[in-house]
């Protein structure tokens, strides 16, 4: 019947992901501007570029708070949870830095009532929640102890199909073994490593 039309097609095997995308060395599909994105939240600064080089100091500074936003988390006045932590970003940051900047919005450090902090030997700042935190009676920025940030209830264990026991931390941190106690002892030595290195690394 020459007056058909394909209708659906169906590709096997071997499939590979579009060429706009790449894999990364977890195996995740990102975009290269995402990848930029990672490089910039790791180093603190916007892309090199002449447009950024040529912004005011107000709308870079606005610009470097929307490239990566880290949200705490969200709760109602009565304390009912809404959201978990999170990370977020505004794409076109410097363009919307700039019509913000028009309109009047500015970064006033000295009106700062929560600070994002990272956490020490965690993830890059895209993947990383981190934690917030708030001034001390005296109106300094305390320095979080590292256990604020490897809190042994936040591990969860869980068995695979194939019968081995996987315990797992939001910090990015997992383990595996035969047995759920051994992959949470396991998980735990590595949560201990953590805070440990990070208790005797220097201070930036």
């Amino acid at each position: 019947m020459p007056d058909k039309e394909i209708v659906e097609s169906i590709h096997f095997g071997n499939h590979q992901p579009p060429s706009e995308y790449v894999k990364t060395d977890t195996g995740q599909l990102v975009t290269p501007e995402f990848l930029a994105l990672i490089q910039q939240s790791l180093s603190g600064k916007l892309s090199e570029t002449s447009q950024t080089d040529e912004l005011s100091p107000e709308v870079k500074a606005l610009a470097e708070e929307l490239s990566v936003i880290h949200l705490p988390e969200w709760r109602t006045e009565v304390g009912r949870k809404l959201a978990e932590p999170t990370v977020t970003s505004i794409k076109q940051a410097v363009r919307v830095a700039e019509y913000l900047v028009k309109r009047g919005v500015r970064v006033h450090p000295e009106l700062e009532e929560i600070r994002w902090t990272p956490t020490p030997g965690g993830q890059p700042g895209v993947f990383d929640t981190g934690i917030h935190i708030t001034k001390d009676t005296a109106g300094n920025w305390p320095a979080p102890d590292p256990e604020d940030f490897y809190n042994l209830e936040d591990i969860q264990v869980t068995k695979t199909d194939e019968g081995f026991w996987v315990a797992t931390h939001p910090r990015g941190l997992a383990s595996e073994a035969p047995t759920k106690t051994d992959a949470y002892a396991a998980l735990v030595d590595q949560l201990r490593q953590r805070i440990t290195d990070a208790r005797h690394s220097p201070e930036e």
